[in-house]
């Protein structure tokens, strides 16, 4: 019964440090990811670049790479800070293939844990997303149609982001002003209040005029 006790605490040691081994290998086990060759990242993800992982302004995501490099299972490891950034970088990993792990022992492929951080890149800020649209590439830019002859003031744009629940997930930005602050305010006004009517998730272009907001108004 002595030497019964005396090894207790022995083999609870024993058991704590097995359990600490096998958390520190399952954290090793998560990898920088490597795009897989053929799968150009500025054609299938135009308004991201690759960062370090470090960067704080960056959307970390973390995903499971099969055998045969098709990613699944990606989700935020560590937010940017814009639901917009966040949305954008998983559904790129998405679209890509990557290296999987070869096993050291036999060469083959396993499946494993990988990370990559995105930013928003150059091609984002230079081509806004156009009406109705949700995801995917950005359009080309496109110089603005011109206001009707005897037009007291232009349109006003606002972009508006949404989440997967149809709610707006920062308040709506004034991207283009009609020079009108009253028509600017209405039409940032009628963005917040169509909250749920948006497709979601994603951004879209709100572009209202002055006949356009009288209307809205009089109703």
């Amino acid at each position: 019964m002595g030497i019964a006790r005396a090894t207790l605490p022995l083999c609870l040691g024993l058991l704590a440090l097995a359990a600490d081994s096998a958390a520190a290998q399952e954290a090793q086990e998560i990898r920088d990811a490597t795009v897989a060759m053929g799968f150009d990242t500025k054609s299938r993800c135009p308004d991201l670049l690759h960062t370090d992982a470090q960067d704080v302004t960056a959307a970390l995501i973390l995903f499971e790479v099969g055998p045969t490099g098709v990613p699944s299972r990606a989700a935020v490891k560590s937010s940017s800070g814009s639901a917009d950034l966040d949305a954008a970088a998983a559904a790129c990993v998405l679209r890509l293939r990557f290296l999987p792990v070869v096993h050291a022992g036999d060469g083959n492929a396993v499946s494993s844990w990988q990370e990559i951080a995105w930013k928003w890149g150059r091609q984002h800020f230079a081509t806004p997303p156009p009406p109705g649209a949700v995801g995917g590439a950005p359009a080309p830019v496109t110089s603005p149609a011109p206001e009707p002859a005897g037009s007291s003031a232009g349109s006003a744009e606002v972009r508006v982001c949404v989440d997967a629940g149809g709610r707006l997930a920062q308040d709506p930005a004034l991207t283009r002003s009609s020079g009108d602050a009253a028509l600017d305010a209405t039409t940032l006004r009628f963005a917040r209040s169509a909250a749920g009517a948006y497709p979601a998730p994603g951004c879209v272009r709100l572009t209202l005029s002055a006949a356009e907001a009288h209307a809205k108004d009089a109703r």
